[in-house]
């Protein structure tokens, strides 16, 4: 990956109210490389605590439906206002409008897969270490579902260029886990056993891998044993809803307990001075 001059290009500011911080968010331009090394520019939202930081960060992967549009947008804007008022610049990254799908690709994930949004991970981890208000030691990402399936490409050092730095730490909401060869970045995974997207034995079986290889980087599971696929999206009715024929419902305690993990986990290892 060729570390190039990344231009921040604000289009709007807003300043929302959340507790006792004001998050300002701006709209940015993120430049990456496709596998064949064209330049390509990802449209992101940058929110930020209020204050001069220097602040830790995270890159945020929404899921395959994108952040734009409903139920995804309400679900991806309370996690950004949720992690700034932890103390965290949050950035949502779109790996899906400029590359034609700007609804995302919920009919076939396939069609921008995990390798290509860890590449843009890794672009937007670059972006975000050029600014001045940014702690560069301390970025870690989030994913959720198709970001959480990146998240586990993240992770993995086997799976990207040598010179390309790891992140801090990760988390990845109801992953489609993928075995991992080189793990190298600590990782939280939350997911629901009831997850008929995402199996939650797949997410065992790496844990499984790393007793049994003895890997070092922390794997911290937990299976919610009545969680459905997006279990943390507030918005879903109570009956729950069906995407290309999966259950997502909503689970408030599995919600709060991710909640207060994630928090804790990005504490663990994103306060290093």
């Amino acid at each position: 990956m060729k570390k190039k001059t990344l231009t921040l290009v604000m289009v709007v500011l807003t300043v929302l109210a959340t507790g006792v911080q004001a998050i300002s968010a701006q709209k940015v331009t993120i430049q990456t490389q496709t596998m064949v090394g064209k330049e390509l520019k990802l449209p992101g939202i940058l929110h930020k605590p209020s204050g001069e930081g220097p602040f830790p960060a995270i890159v945020m992967l929404c899921g395959a439906g994108g952040y734009g549009s409903e139920p995804d947008a309400t679900q991806q804007s309370t996690w950004a206002e949720r992690l700034v008022s932890w103390g965290y610049v949050a950035l949502q990254l779109d790996s899906f409008s400029p590359r034609g799908y700007p609804n995302g690709v919920n009919d076939n994930t396939l069609r921008v897969d995990n390798f290509t949004r860890a590449r843009d991970a890794f672009s937007a981890k670059f972006f975000l270490s050029t600014l001045a208000y940014v702690d560069p030691k301390n970025i870690a990402v989030i994913g959720w579902s198709h970001g959480g399936w990146a998240v586990m490409s993240i992770i993995d050092a086997y799976a990207r260029d040598k010179d390309v730095s790891p992140f801090k730490a990760a988390v990845a909401f109801y992953p489609y886990c993928s075995p991992v060869q080189e793990p190298d970045t600590p990782v939280l995974v939350l997911i629901g056993k009831k997850d008929d997207w995402c199996p939650a034995s797949l997410a065992e079986s790496v844990k499984e891998d790393y007793r049994v290889k003895n890997w070092k980087p922390e794997f911290s599971l937990t299976v919610y044993p009545n969680a459905s696929h997006a279990f943390d999206y507030e918005t879903t009715p109570p009956e729950g809803r069906v995407v290309q024929g999966h259950h997502l419902e909503y689970d408030p305690e599995a919600t709060s307990d991710a909640i207060n993990q994630t928090k804790a986990f990005l504490a663990k290892y994103c306060s290093e001075q």
